[in-house]
């Protein structure tokens, strides 16, 4: 079922992170990467394990694109029901970030921290991480192409200026021109509304 308001844009990672936590002799390695879907994740989990092959554990979580349904998953990875997957999850919250999966890996280093002390090494740990790498905003579009006669395409470009609806590089049709509009994925079915209004009715839109 679709978003009956889907946001038009969202926070995500420009770049992987890293950083690195050490607590009471215990070492933690966070990552963080961008991410198309869960099954990157999964990939990015598997090469992290090769590389760690003789870590403790690797605690991680995920956020998939886009919101507001985009999916949450963690891992505590056998440390303490609730003491490494959820922080690591709350720390890309806590930075409104989604299509983001952030992986800490842990060396024991000979001192239990409890479960408080594992929560701020694996929530601050991430979040260092995070921190440390650039953002960027994903801008959620739609593409209506409007196939329209020749006399009307000026009320169209007209349209579009008034809106700020921005369009492709325009095609041709043996009638007229086919202009691709690029549309913020909430204004969608109102700027569909507009286009067929103000052509009295000739334009054909089509949701590419």
């Amino acid at each position: 079922m679709a978003d009956e308001n889907p946001p038009d844009q969202y926070l995500t990672l420009a770049r992987p992170g890293e950083a690195q936590l050490k607590e009471k002799g215990s070492q933690f390695l966070a990552y963080a990467y961008p991410i198309r879907d869960a099954e990157q994740a999964e990939q990015l989990l598997a090469d992290l394990w090769k590389q760690y092959h003789d870590a403790t554990h690797i605690g991680w979580a995920r956020r998939l694109a886009p919101p507001p349904r985009g999916e949450e998953k963690w891992s505590d990875d056998g440390e303490p029901n609730g003491s490494t997957g959820p922080p690591i999850l709350n720390a890309i919250k806590g930075e409104d970030l989604w299509g983001v999966f952030v992986a800490v890996v842990r060396y024991y280093g000979g001192t239990k921290l409890g479960v408080g002390g594992l929560v701020r090494a694996y929530g601050g740990a991430a979040a260092e991480a995070l921190a440390l790498t650039k953002k960027q905003t994903i801008i959620r579009t739609k593409t209506l192409r409007v196939s329209i006669p020749h006399d009307r395409a000026g009320a169209i470009y007209a349209l579009c200026d008034r809106m700020e609806i921005r369009i492709d590089t325009p095609g041709y049709t043996e009638t007229g021109l086919l202009l691709p509009l690029i549309v913020p994925l909430s204004r969608v079915d109102d700027v569909a509304a507009a286009v067929v209004d103000v052509s009295a009715g000739r334009a054909e839109v089509s949701r590419g």
